[in-house]
């Protein structure tokens, strides 16, 4: 069965026969060992070995990867030399150190990098367009997270497979890239604070003194605290979009999201204040609330969404 598979895949022109041609010859040599190692088996059957025929198909095998991978390099665009890199390991697999595969994979991996220039965020949000503007001014529009993911991307260093460079850093260097990276706020919204107001009511046993038999007599006293609650919810939606720069088609598209909550609260009491506890003290001593600025809390919504939006881009380009 296993010599009549290997005829069949022999008649094929597609280079990856070789991997089931071998894989057959694998099967032949376990069945002719366990075949030999018995001395009652090696009585009735003759089984040869496949060594030599196993050898000579991974030859045949690194030998037809090595030819694709070199006509892949002659393509000269970025998948192709992906392509060759593979075809070229898998000589190596076969055969180490066949010809010149291991520095030819290397050039293929070489050729394949990417060149990707990541422009500075845009903003489309409605909050930024009507209200953020006025605000904020130009620096609520900065490059904070261009930079940080051109630096954390690895930059232009050759050990990975893309190169990552701003969009200043490209025309300084006159540099054509493979991909663009927009980034976008396409939804941001920070509101104003909500308003809720509450009452709380705390009881506690306090010793007022004692009995004649010098035990401990207790009262119950009691406060309310009125609480006054501050709170907000800001939200954010980045689009990361990439694209071929000759080409202009689309790579990838991915929207991220993050959020931050925040909330204070101060108080006012009535009743007796032995009843407040150290918590209901650092309530009291919020005499009012301060609202955190907008410029703070962008930043946090950054810091959240950042590791989604790099490790999305990590896993475009890896291979």
């Amino acid at each position: 069965m296993h010599l009549d598979n290997i005829e069949v895949y022999e008649t094929l022109n597609d280079v990856e026969k070789w991997d089931k041609i071998i894989r057959e010859y694998a099967a032949l040599q376990k069945v002719a060992e366990i075949i030999n190692s018995s001395s009652s088996a090696k009585k009735f059957l003759k089984i040869p070995s496949f060594i030599a025929e196993a050898e000579i198909a991974r030859q045949n095998a690194a030998a037809d990867y090595y030819n694709l991978g070199l006509n892949y390099l002659n393509e000269n665009d970025k998948e192709s030399s992906r392509r060759a890199y593979y075809a070229f390991q898998k000589a190596t697999g076969f055969v180490p150190g066949y010809k010149d595969a291991k520095r030819q994979m290397d050039q293929a991996y070489q050729n394949s990098i990417l060149n990707i220039v990541i422009n500075p965020v845009r903003d489309d949000s409605y909050y930024y367009n009507t209200i953020g503007r006025n605000r904020f001014g130009n620096s609520f529009n900065n490059d904070y997270l261009q930079r940080n993911l051109v630096r954390d991307l690895g930059g232009n260093t050759t050990n990975s497979p893309a190169r990552f460079f701003t969009d200043l850093d490209a025309q300084r260097l006159r540099l054509a890239p493979d991909w663009i990276i927009d980034l976008t706020w396409v939804n941001l919204d920070i509101p104003q604070p909500y308003t809720q107001q509450y009452n709380r009511v705390v009881n506690k046993q306090i010793q007022i003194g004692s009995d004649t038999a010098n035990k401990p007599v207790y009262k119950n006293v009691s406060a309310t605290l009125h609480i006054t609650r501050k709170y907000f919810t800001a939200v954010g939606d980045l689009e990361c979009r990439i694209t071929d720069y000759q080409s202009g088609n689309n790579i990838n598209l991915n929207r991220y999201s993050s959020q931050v909550d925040w909330q204070q609260e101060y108080a006012t009491y009535s009743g007796d204040p032995r009843a407040l506890s150290n918590v209901d003290e650092a309530i009291l001593n919020n005499s009012s609330y301060r609202l955190p600025r907008k410029e703070d809390i962008l930043n946090e919504l950054y810091q959240k969404i950042y590791p989604q939006v790099k490790n999305g881009i990590y896993n475009s380009v890896r291979w």
